[in-house]
């Protein structure tokens, strides 16, 4: 476990959450809509966080395995399954009575969203209405399992490539700005935020950030790990300041790769004052159970506002994005301690189990 990486996730967790607080829109605090409308919206770059650093993750913890053999790609594909799918069947559900209405309506989109979100193949249908269905947030679940399935095929790829690689790199980087003078406007948000074959490219730069931090070069360096972990965030920040003056397109895809990849890149040493200080056990289990607080925070701000506008009435925007929040947090714990690490568990050991029975196990 890389800890402050670890701990980072909860923060651009956090981004998303905010992003889907739409409500402040409306508000009647002008300060309130002002902060959604300029940091908050932009908390959608989050995904684009996790992306890279899944890739970046991946081959921490994989990479070695897969060109030794010591793991065959059925062990690593059972063990993203484990991880990531009983959560996502069990938001699903959950999701389901939010769905009634389309349900009633329309008997056909149901089944299609239904059949794409239990497939986690959403993210691969150009409609809003198929890859924001259901948990709407799953879509980019679904880039995951793209991701995961190509996984072991990249890594065993990239030693191949190793007199190209530069040539490779540059192909991969410069394909998605090059597609943004191609495509038209209408087709910008499913094309460079939502489908999987454009997203892999932000998972591919943390694969081979991943393999630049292991350089033998940079490891002989004498670094200020201060310096290079306090100007991570200030580079964020400044391209975070400028956002509203770079066009959406780019934000969606390319815009935020090098703030992302400076900031995994700087906090995977472990070596500065804030990896420290985000190591300590509190922001560790926020990291830990990010995944949680990511997948239910949407379904939670949906049956609140049902149950707020029907029930609670309460019009105070800050008290309810405490309630959501905190509602939000206290689930994911417990889904986290409950749910997804004894399912974890149970998985791992079942496919255990049925590899260690002889065949004749239960034969006379």
């Amino acid at each position: 476990m890389i800890k402050p990486l670890t701990s980072l996730r909860f923060f651009f967790a956090f981004m998303v959450f905010a992003s889907h607080l739409n409500f402040l829109n409306k508000s009647d605090s002008k300060v309130l809509r002002w902060i959604y409308d300029f940091v908050f919206d932009e908390g959608y770059i989050g995904v684009s966080f996790f992306f890279i650093l899944s890739g970046f993750i991946l081959a921490y913890n994989y990479q070695d395995d897969i060109l030794k053999k010591q793991k065959s790609k059925k062990a690593f594909y059972q063990a993203r399954f484990a991880r990531i799918f009983p959560l996502h069947i069990l938001t699903l559900i959950i999701s389901i009575p939010l769905s009634y209405r389309i349900f009633i309506q329309n008997k056909s989109l149901w089944l299609s969203q239904a059949l794409t979100n239990l497939s986690l193949t959403q993210s691969y249908i150009p409609r809003g209405n198929i890859y924001f269905s259901f948990n709407a947030p799953s879509w980019s679940i679904s880039d995951e399992m793209f991701f995961y399935l190509i996984f072991p095929f990249l890594i065993l790829l990239i030693p191949k490539i190793r007199s190209y690689k530069n040539i490779f790199i540059f192909l991969i980087v410069a394909i998605i700005p090059i597609l943004t003078l191609v495509i038209p406007e209408n087709y910008y948000h499913q094309v460079f935020y939502i489908n999987p074959f454009t997203r892999v490219v932000d998972f591919i730069i943390g694969i081979f950030l991943f393999n630049i931090s292991q350089s033998r070069t940079l490891k002989e360096k004498r670094i200020n790990y201060n310096y290079l972990e306090i100007s991570a965030i200030l580079l964020l920040l400044i391209f975070f300041i400028f956002h509203q003056s770079i066009d959406q397109v780019a934000r969606y895809s390319f815009y935020y790769w090098i703030p992302m990849s400076y900031l995994i890149f700087s906090y995977s040493f472990q070596k500065g004052a804030i990896s420290k200080f985000l190591s300590k056990k509190i922001f560790i289990h926020l990291g830990e159970i990010s995944f949680g607080f990511y997948m239910f925070h949407y379904l939670i701000l949906r049956y609140f506002s049902i149950i707020n506008s029907k029930i609670l009435h309460i019009e105070n925007d800050i008290l309810i994005i405490f309630i959501t929040f905190t509602v939000t947090l206290v689930i994911s714990h417990y889904s986290s301690t409950l749910f997804e690490i004894p399912i974890n568990k149970h998985i791992k050991k079942t496919i255990r189990n049925r590899k260690t029975t002889p065949n004749n196990a239960f034969k006379k």
